[in-house]
């Protein structure tokens, strides 16, 4: 049987699940793919690191070139990241690879939300890009949206794709801990990195929907065109309320289409308990979507992890051996650069609101007098405690525009029983 020689660029967490799925299941892998898939060479930073996966010391080298450029190798699989925060490099070696018709693969979703117009456009003849391991760890998301639903005008998609900040609210809620506590746990746990500002800010999730939005609407989405809000400002207070209100809290990326635009948006989220999402619990992720043709459906599982990643790694590397056998390319990814991304302000929601509140008569008449002067309807309000100072005081809103819900929070600020607006957090309805 022949073999298709893979480069593996990088021997960490995920090069690391790639290297051990295609050697441990190799015999099954070549009976799918009618040929086996061989590593031929790996590009590691030192060679006399230990690492949890044993490769023959041969097989290792710190010159990129001689794996990108060996004309022998016809798949490169970028497992690099972005070494301090920089793109860079991974985006340099997959723009050499593509241009010299190779089958690229990598997980490295902030390099595909900052470069995948120019790494998609570097794609020649017989080549190809894949990257169903760059969102939702082994769900296959990815492949859903370009093959399953391609007969589908996808509506919306909401999601739990970071599951950091995940497994954090999960921990509050259940555990009534609070935020700095659980990140301390998650730290420790390997969980969040020991800089978590890229989790817990929302910017890895805004990295992954983008590209998610991109593929399920075939337009341009850039990750600057997403709104987003992190988890630091979420109290267990809230969770509390949000309890007794009937809801979970979550980090949600949000992706809406209808005739006037896009809307992106990624921030802490007020979710139904019978919403399938509000039961994704810990570090899972999941992806709820609504096509015009299928309906409702959800996608869950692990969303990062040496294997769930690598899984999903290993399942392009076969896609890509087929192709290349085959002598043909993966089908053609096609985008419009031409969508209005909606501005948040014209975004439509409705709202829980805590207050920090003098606890004296005419306080809630002042308050709502606010929310109305701004068009901005009350629908149930909670208060506890009496004789405190402050007091907290729980609005949640008709759905409303966040111009008005902007215009109703100034007012409220600038009333003299007013200390504070606690918390505000976006809600969705069933």
């Amino acid at each position: 049987m022949d073999a298709v020689k893979i480069g593996l660029l990088g021997l960490g967490n995920v090069g690391s699940g790639v290297w051990k799925i295609l050697t441990d299941n190799a015999g099954d892998i070549a009976q799918k793919v009618g040929a086996r898939l061989e590593i031929a060479r790996v590009l590691v930073h030192d060679p006399d690191k230990g690492r949890r996966v044993s490769v023959p010391r041969g097989l290792l080298t710190t010159d990129a070139g001689s794996v990108v450029n060996d004309p022998d190798i016809p798949i490169i699989v970028e497992t690099i990241g972005c070494p301090g925060q920089d793109t860079q490099l991974a985006r340099d070696y997959m723009l050499s690879a593509l241009r010299a018709g190779k089958h690229v693969i990598t997980a490295n979703k902030e390099v595909l939300a900052k470069h995948g117009r120019e790494l998609r456009g570097a794609v020649t003849r017989g080549g190809g890009l894949y990257y169903e391991g760059a969102v939702a760890g082994g769900i296959p998301v990815v492949k859903v949206f370009k093959e399953a639903l391609a007969g589908n005008r996808v509506l919306s998609l909401m999601g739990i794709i970071n599951g950091t900040t995940n497994y954090i609210l999960t921990r509050m809620s259940q555990e009534g801990s609070d935020f700095e506590e659980v990140l301390r746990t998650a730290q420790s746990l390997g969980y969040a990195e020991q800089d978590p500002a890229s989790d817990v800010d929302g910017h890895d999730a805004a990295y992954k929907l983008a590209l998610l939005a991109s593929i399920a609407f075939g337009h341009d989405v850039q990750v600057e065109d997403v709104f987003r809000e992190g988890i630091s400002r979420i109290k267990l207070e809230d969770l509390c309320y949000a309890a007794e209100l009937g809801y979970a809290v979550k980090l949600l990326a949000i992706a809406r289409r209808d005739d006037d635009g896009v809307e992106l948006a990624v921030h802490p989220t007020m979710i139904p308990h019978s919403h399938p999402l509000a039961g994704v619990g810990g570090a899972f992720n999941a992806v709820f979507i609504r096509g015009d043709a299928v309906g409702d459906l959800m996608l869950y599982g692990m969303g990062a992890g040496m294997m769930p990643t690598g899984s999903a790694v290993a399942a392009d590397c076969i896609d890509a051996a087929h192709n290349f056998i085959r002598r043909v390319s993966p089908p053609r990814e096609v985008r419009s650069n031409h969508v209005r991304v909606k501005p948040m302000d014209e975004t439509q929601c409705r709202y829980y609101v805590r207050v920090l509140v003098v606890d004296r008569p005419g306080v809630m008449a002042a308050i709502a007098s606010e929310f109305g002067r701004a068009k901005v309807s009350i629908e149930s309000l909670i208060q506890k405690g009496r004789g405190q100072d402050p007091v907290s005081v729980v609005f949640v809103t008709h759905r409303a525009s966040e111009r008005d819900m902007q215009d109703a929070l100034r007012g409220i600020r600038a009333l003299d029983v007013v200390h504070s607006i606690a918390s505000v957090i976006r809600v969705e309805a069933e």
